[in-house]
């Protein structure tokens, strides 16, 4: 198959899957700002699910899907290879998961392969050390990121750019209250789990902002393992102190929640870059969050919000207690937050710092193979499992379990 070159790139996001909050925020946001300046652009995903269905098909971004529960890994890949080589991008992002990552051991000479890390932890680091010698470029979406990266030596040959994302700027803002002795208006906005955002914290911080005798209204919204819990443990009895929880909340209605609330609450123990919280600070929102390395540091400080130790449950309370009884620092902040925002993490900034990473389109014609021979996955300790005579098994096995 052969690509007749045209400028500009063409380019391909890949990802494992694509309901794990701000990853996939950004592929929607990258992808359809790529679209508006005309750059042909394709969202591939290793699974179906996709709580931003109706963002994608508003923003008319091309999506290609695998049936994960009716295929196993192997034959998911080969269809998604082939649409690819449909598709004929001259660039490869892989966004999330070693499935997206082992998209790069596939694609023919001359492609741009670019990785991302997206997250401060250990089985981040571990998986992108696999793909190393699979990768033209590694993106860091933090300058925390990038100097780890940047530090172990299978990248010692790689190319290793600091790439935060961004998120839509609003035009304008909600006027916050001028009553500063109404009710402060407190926002968690992600997944309900434990793992990363640590919401077993929120009922003591809770009991904290009871006991300090503060009016607010603290919403909850999301979806997760300890959504049930939550609710039976967050329990209020004074009217001037409440506690909601509206559930998943479209990607397109995130703007109006924002505008209804003063402060973004968040307590993860590890994040890359929160587009949560990009996305919070830009619509004027004062942050109270983890003092955490990766990501956070880069937008709050002294002027846009508090950072907390992640050890210090009392001080997220602390925190949102000084807030209320400094209101007009709260107004000072809230300007801060979103001008920082404003200047450094908008989607047009975010896509003029990737596009400025990619070489010129090739001049020469790009061939793609007609047929692959999967492999197995690098990451995987069970390299056996991925057999030819376990894969029949399997795929005898996965039709038994729909």
């Amino acid at each position: 198959m052969t690509q007749e070159i045209s400028r500009p790139h063409r380019i391909a996001l890949v990802t494992g899957v694509l309901d794990l909050g701000g990853t996939t925020t950004f592929l929607c946001n990258f992808a359809g700002e790529l679209l508006r300046r005309g750059i042909p652009t394709q969202v591939f995903s290793f699974e179906q699910d996709n709580p931003l269905a109706l963002d994608f098909n508003r923003l008319k971004i091309p999506l290609f899907t695998t049936d994960h529960r009716r295929l196993i890994y192997e034959d998911r890949l080969v269809l998604l290879l082939r649409e690819l080589a449909r598709f004929q991008p001259t660039v490869v992002i892989a966004n999330l998961s070693a499935t997206s990552f082992e998209v790069l051991r596939y694609v023919p000479p001359g492609v741009f392969r670019i990785g991302t890390a997206q997250s401060h932890d250990r089985g981040t680091y571990k998986l992108i050390g696999f793909y190393a010698p699979h990768v033209d470029l590694m993106a860091a979406v933090s300058k925390t990121i990038q100097q780890t990266v940047q530090s172990m030596p299978e990248f010692g040959r790689v190319a290793v750019r600091y790439l935060p994302l961004g998120v839509p700027i609003p035009e304008q803002i909600v006027p916050r209250s001028a009553d500063d002795t109404a009710p402060l208006r407190l926002l968690y906005l992600g997944r309900l789990q434990r793992e990363q955002k640590r919401v077993q914290l929120f009922p003591e911080i809770l009991q904290a902002l009871q006991a300090a005798g503060i009016p607010f209204h603290w919403t909850i919204a999301g979806a997760g393992p300890e959504e049930e819990w939550l609710k039976s443990a967050m329990k209020t009895s004074s009217p001037a102190q409440s506690v909601s929880f509206p559930g998943r909340v479209l990607y397109a209605d995130v703007p109006q929640l924002l505008a209804a609330h003063d402060v973004f609450l968040l307590a993860s123990s590890y994040e890359g870059l929160p587009l949560s919280l990009v996305e919070a600070m830009g619509c004027g929102l004062v942050p109270v969050v983890s003092d955490l390395p990766s990501g956070v540091r880069e937008l709050v400080d002294d002027t846009t919000g508090k950072r907390v130790p992640p050890n210090d449950t009392r001080g997220y309370a602390e925190a949102v207690i000084w807030l209320h009884r400094h209101r007009p620092d709260l107004r000072r902040f809230a300007q801060n937050a979103r001008e920082k925002v404003r200047a450094e993490f908008s989607v047009p900034a975010m896509t003029d710092r990737w596009l400025g990473a990619l070489p010129p389109p090739p001049t020469k014609p790009l061939t793609w193979p007609q047929r692959w021979t999967p492999k197995p996955i690098l990451e995987s300790p069970n390299q056996w499992w991925f057999s030819p005579p376990l894969r029949l098994l399997r795929r005898i096995l996965v039709r038994f379990r729909i």
